[in-house]
C-alpha cells in the first residue's frame, strides 16, 4: 500500500517540527546520519541488573556459582502496578508507571522518590494519554541515550532525546498497528534496539502469532516485518567482541517460534517449536528464516554480552538465570545456573528484563 503523506510545518516550544500525517512518524526533521558509536569494543559492563516483577536485583560481573546480588530494591515503591524499566549505556535507570517517569543516577542504591534525580510527568506531549494514563508495555533506551516509550493505548512509539529534562517533550512519534499500515493487525509486546540504533518491535496478533519488525535510522519509513516470530531478541554485530576473540559473528538470538527446517518439495511442513534460537546475520529469507542452532529451553529475558563472549537468559518458567557461551552452540547446556530469588510470586512466567550496566 502506498502511504499519501502531507507534510505541514509546525511551531511547538519554538522549534520548527515536521509532522507526517497517516500512518507514518512525525517530529522534528530526522538525523541525517547515525550516531556514531564508540571507536573501541564496548568494554565488559560491571554489573548485570535482574529485573523481576518490579524487583530489582544487582549482580556483579563476571558471575560465579558463588553469585548473590549485591542489592535487592523494589523499582517503584507503594505502586499497585509493575513499572517499565530501562537501563541506559552510561548505567542510569529509569521507571515509569502510567502517569510518571523517574531516573535515578549510579550507583542505585534505592528507587525511592526522592532519590530521583529527574521526574517527567507523561503528558499529550510524550505520548498518548487516557483515563487511566498510558498503557506502557516496554521502555527502553537506544545507544545514544534516547528513551523511547512503547504505548499501545492509541499505538504509538515516542522518543525523548537526550538529554533529558522535566520539559523533555515527544521528539518523533511512530505509529503502530493502524489499519492499513504494513503493522496492521499486531499489538506492541518488546521494543528493543542493536548498536546500529535500528529499531526492532516484537508484537503479536489477536490469536497470539508474533513477528519481529524492523525500522532503520532514522525512521523515517514504517516498520516492516522481518519474517520470523522472535521474542526476547537481542543483536550482537561482530565490533562487540575483543580483538582476541575468536569467534566474532554478527547475530540474531530471541525466543523462536517456528520451523526447524524448511519442508523439501510436495512435503509437509515440520510442526512448529517453540526454542532458544540463533541466527547468523545478515538473514537469508532465500533459504527460509531457520535458526542456524536452537537449545530446547524457553525463555523471559535474554542479553548479550560479547566482550566476554556470553550471554545471559531468565528462565520464562521460574525466573533462572542461566549463563550460555556465545555464539551458541546447538544443544548447549548453560555454563552457569542461578535461581531466581523472588519467589513463586516473583518468578513464575511474570514480567522480566536484563539489563548490563558498566
Amino acid at each position: 500500500m502506498k502511504i499519501s503523506t502531507v507534510f505541514a510545518l509546525v511551531v511547538a516550544v519554538g522549534a520548527v517540527i515536521l509532522v507526517v500525517s497517516g500512518c507514518g512518524t512525525s517530529g522534528p526533521a530526522p538525523i541525517t546520519s547515525p550516531p556514531l558509536g564508540p571507536p573501541n569494543p564496548t568494554p565488559p559492563a560491571n554489573w548485570i541488573y535482574v529485573d523481576h516483577y518490579g524487583t530489582l536485583y544487582e549482580y556483579n560481573l563476571p558471575l560465579t556459582s558463588n553469585s548473590k546480588p549485591a542489592r535487592t530494591l523494589t523499582e517503584w515503591p507503594n505502586l499497585p502496578v509493575t513499572p517499565q524499566i530501562a537501563v541506559d549505556p552510561g548505567g542510569k535507570v529509569a521507571v515509569a508507571s502510567n502517569y510518571d517517569i523517574r531516573v535515578f543516577h549510579p550507583p542505585i542504591v534505592s528507587f525511592e522518590r526522592s532519590q530521583a534525580e529527574l521526574e517527567i510527568k507523561l503528558t499529550p506531549a510524550i505520548t498518548e494519554i487516557g483515563q487511566s494514563g498510558a498503557d506502557l508495555i516496554d521502555m527502553e533506551y537506544d545507544p545514544s541515550g534516547n528513551l523511547w516509550l512503547f504505548n499501545n493505548l492509541g499505538g504509538e512509539i515516542s522518543e525523548l532525546r537526550a538529554p533529558l529534562t522535566k520539559h523533555s517533550i515527544a521528539a518523533l512519534t511512530i505509529g503502530f498497528g493502524q489499519p492499513g499500515s504494513k503493522t496492521a493487525g499486531f499489538t506492541m509486546a518488546q521494543g528493543r534496539f542493536d548498536v546500529n540504533s535500528a529499531l526492532y518491535i516484537y508484537a503479536l496478533t489477536g490469536t497470539g502469532r508474533g513477528r519481529l519488525f524492523k525500522d532503520s535510522f532514522p525512521y523515517a519509513k514504517q516498520p516492516s516485518s522481518m519474517g520470523i516470530d522472535l521474542a526476547q531478541p537481542d543483536f550482537v554485530d561482530a565490533s562487540q567482541y575483543l580483538p582476541t576473540s575468536k569467534n566474532p559473528a554478527d547475530l540474531l538470538l530471541g525466543q523462536y517460534t517456528g520451523e526447524l527446517r524448511t519442508p523439501k518439495p510436495g512435503s509437509p511442513p515440520s510442526p512448529p517449536v517453540d526454542v532458544m534460537g540463533q541466527f547468523y546475520e545478515p538473514l537469508q529469507p532465500t533459504k527460509g528464516l531457520i535458526p542456524n542452532d536452537h537449545v530446547n529451553t524457553v525463555v523471559g529475558a535474554l542479553i548479550a554480552d560479547p566482550p566476554r563472549e556470553r550471554f545471559y537468559t531468565l528462565l520464562l518458567l521460574n525466573g533462572e538465570l542461566d549463563v550460555y557461551g556465545l555464539p551458541l552452540q546447538g544443544g548447549a547446556k548453560p555454563e552457569l545456573r542461578l535461581d531466581c530469588l523472588g519467589g513463586s510470586s516473583g518468578c513464575v512466567t511474570r514480567t522480566q528484563h536484563l539489563f548490563l550496566a558498566p
